[in-house]
């Protein structure tokens, strides 16, 4: 998973996430954000899950859901929850490429702990 920080014109963190992982992208800037606490909580349930002291760690957003469990990790937006089929024309799905990402736990655990480091360095 390839990705980049940066900063925008207010200095705000930004992250920017490879093709495919576009949901990470949101997940980070929109929900995460430079919330030490949030990233804290997170990095707290990692843990827990590494340790089988928890099955699964689950963080309810306001856009974007992040769930993981001892091998990966899911980003879905909420906008994925509604019931599109009655609406769509026989044959046709919802496009949802970018509103849903995965990876492995420990590529995630990488990723979050470079955010830390990198929002407390400002």
């Amino acid at each position: 998973m390839n990705y980049q920080f940066t900063r925008d014109i207010d200095g705000e963190p930004r992250a920017e996430f490879e093709m495919g992982c576009e949901t990470f992208s949101l997940w980070f800037n929109e929900e995460l954000r430079s919330n030490l606490k949030k990233i804290r909580s997170v990095l707290d349930g990692i843990e827990q899950v590494t340790s089988k002291t928890l099955k699964e760690y689950k963080l309810a957003g306001n856009d974007i859901d992040l769930v993981l469990d001892s091998d990966e990790v899911e980003v879905r937006s909420k906008t994925l929850d509604i019931e599109l089929d009655d609406e769509l024309p026989e044959g046709t799905e919802a496009y949802d490429q970018e509103s849903m990402a995965g990876c492995g736990l420990e590529d995630f655990s990488r990723v979050l702990h470079s955010w830390h480091d990198f929002v407390v360095e400002k």
